[in-house]
């Protein structure tokens, strides 16, 4: 009997593509853009505490009611603390993110309108030893080239460029680089050469991946 196939990956690339596109029309800070960690955090937060107020009445009806905790209600507090918990590991994970100042991302901007290169910002890849962010970078004509400032770690750019080589294939093969120095960024996109059609709709792919990668 043949191995059911994992559809799990295929699913959130279909779902980052549902997001990016409900968010063109709808909001700003959809996966990719700038300010989408700041947001996130916010959202999960606010959740965590909707759900956290929930469950703290659950167990107060039960309390005041019933006098003991012992209730088929508590069985309701219960569930709603996984999502609880959930929330708030996101909540924490968002506070390693790092964007980028309003100053970097004015310069950013500025290189991707003079290039004509897309940038994605905010980008995370969570792992089960914890979530790796990078500011901004730009998938583009067989490249992914990341703007790293606070990582100086070689060893973890070197992980995080391991992470971003699962988008490989024996049909495609990106070009991954990572650097914390702006000018060496800024004279990487430069160097990018024009990309058609055809390769701009694989990049686009590409970043679908990236961005089910995280948050």
């Amino acid at each position: 009997m043949k191995d059911k196939i994992d559809t799990s990956t295929y699913k959130e690339i279909t779902k980052a593509k549902k997001q990016k596109e409900r968010n063109k029309n709808v909001g700003k800070y959809a996966k990719g853009t700038y300010g989408h960690s700041k947001k996130y955090r916010i959202y999960r937060l606010i959740f965590a505490a909707i759900l956290l107020v929930l469950i703290l009445a659950d167990v107060l009806f039960s309390v005041l009611v019933f006098h003991t905790r012992k209730t088929v209600y508590i069985i309701i507090a219960c569930i709603l603390a996984i999502p609880f918990a959930r929330n708030v590991v996101d909540v924490i994970m968002t506070f390693k993110a790092r964007p980028l100042s309003k100053e970097e991302y004015e310069k950013t901007k500025e290189l991707s309108e003079k290039t004509n290169k897309p940038l994605l910002y905010d980008v995370s890849i969570t792992q089960e030893e914890g979530m790796y962010y990078i500011p901004c970078m730009a998938v583009y004509n067989n490249n992914i080239i990341c703007y790293t400032p606070e990582i100086k770690d070689a060893k973890i750019r070197e992980r995080i460029k391991g992470y971003l080589g699962a988008v490989n294939t024996d049909d495609i093969n990106y070009r991954i680089f990572i650097t914390e120095k702006y000018q060496t960024f800024e004279k990487e996109i430069s160097k990018l050469r024009e990309a058609d059609a055809e390769t701009r709709a694989i990049d686009e792919d590409i970043e679908y991946s990236i961005l089910s990668m995280g948050i």
